[in-house]
């Protein structure tokens, strides 16, 4: 299960499926985005009629107010994309706290005996809002990217290919370069992630519990502790800015170079009388429309595998058993008497806290538990309580067992 996790996007998938997607919103933001992606590839063919038939004494006015059409269509088309997609993935995110806020609620203390709330809550609140700005902002921007590239290359090869090939050449340098970083980016922001949850459980242990904090001088210790916490953090801060620190100016140097390149070609080209001020012109404008794209990729794929690692986390508390008896019997259990026999209880596999307790408590009576810290005081609560099951024996009220 664990391979499938990290290797495969099926659990994101299946969980996000799970959630109840709004189909006709998603549909509507896929449908606008793909209408603002198409027009906009036709603004370069547009812009090379333009600039070929321009003068200053003749203007055509029909091809400026159908170039200007084009643009307000696309502009109204994206408001639609962004707001129906940004609708889709808050509705997703809202259905995924729900089930999670639900089924926390219905989980056993012991869970929260070994989970800090600040991680809890960090697990609740940012790895879903990670799951939300990738549906939200990201992958749009992935699809309709695809979609502009491939129509640009498509449009280039049939304008000129032997310029279309000199831009391709860069793509396979790009690509190797960018894939172990892509890798490397994937690992530094899972740990990243983790790091952010702990130190944030740290955080909100510590301050609800300011008081005793205080009243045990422990400001020494948790300043200690909160530095180190800080310190991993600016550490895992540093790695992912040293890999942004090599994508940035890599993808900037690629891109400048192929600028020039086309230039300095098209220019030539166009000095031969072979190719058009207007063709060089739309030949920049696909380029520009490739390029954006491509750089976008970059922090598409970076934060889908902080999705993917936030996923699995979401899972584990999705999937961990919830306590028994949540459907338990309704009673009146005013002056019945407390009976308990034999009672043995652990945390863990360490040693046991409580062993072969017995004793009866009848309506009215007053007792006292009595003993040193650690004892199983409060322990002996929590079990007549049920926030815990005993290892053995039994607890009744009246003839009834508690765990009924």
């Amino acid at each position: 299960m664990k391979t499938e996790n990290n290797n495969s996007m099926k659990p994101f998938f299946t969980m996000i499926l799970t959630s109840g997607v709004p189909r006709l919103a998603l549909t509507v933001g896929l449908a606008a985005s793909l209408v603002t992606t198409l027009v906009g590839l036709s603004i370069p063919l547009l812009t090379r009629e333009m600039v070929d038939g321009f003068s200053v004494n003749s203007i055509n006015l029909a091809l400026a107010g159908i170039l200007a059409l084009v643009f307000i269509v696309q502009a109204v088309c994206d408001g639609f994309s962004t707001y129906f997609l940004s609708y889709a993935g808050q509705k997703v995110v809202a259905s995924l706290r729900e089930r999670m806020w639900f089924k926390l609620l219905r989980l056993p203390v012991r869970y929260f005996d070994e989970k800090t709330s600040g991680e809890t809550v960090s697990r609740v609140v940012n790895d879903t809002g990670i799951i939300e700005s990738l549906i939200s902002d990201h992958f749009p921007q992935f699809v309709s990217g695809i979609i502009t590239i491939v129509g640009s290359v498509i449009i280039l090869l049939i304008m000129d290919w032997k310029m279309t090939l000199l831009m391709l050449i860069s793509v396979p340098i790009t690509t190797f370069i960018m894939i172990p970083l892509g890798m490397k980016m994937q690992r530094i922001s899972k740990t990243l992630q983790d790091e952010t949850a702990s130190f944030t459980g740290h955080v909100q242990q510590t301050l609800s519990e300011i008081r005793l904090m205080k009243a045990s001088n422990a400001e020494h210790t948790e300043k200690t502790k909160g530095l180190s916490g800080i310190s991993k953090l600016f550490q895992y801060g540093l790695k992912e800015a040293r890999i942004f620190a090599l994508v940035s100016p890599f993808m900037h140097l690629v891109i400048m170079i192929v600028i020039v390149a086309i230039i300095g070609y098209g220019g030539i080209r166009v000095s031969e009388g072979t190719m058009s001020a207007g063709s060089l012109i739309a030949f920049l404008l696909y380029l520009f429309q490739i390029i954006f794209p491509i750089t976008s990729f970059t922090m598409f794929f970076t934060q889908l595998q902080k999705a993917k690692g936030a996923t699995e986390r979401i899972i584990e508390i999705l999937h961990t058993e919830e306590e028994e008896g949540q459907e338990g019997l309704e009673m009146d259990i005013s002056n019945l008497p407390i009976r308990v026999e034999n009672v043995s209880f652990s945390y863990g596999d360490d040693e046991p806290v409580l062993r072969e307790v017995s004793f009866d408590v009848d309506p009215g009576q007053m007792i006292a538990f009595v003993g040193p810290s650690g004892g199983g005081k409060t322990t002996m609560f929590g079990l007549l309580e049920r926030f815990y099951e005993p290892d053995s024996g039994v607890i009744n009220i009246g003839e009834t067992p508690v765990n009924k």
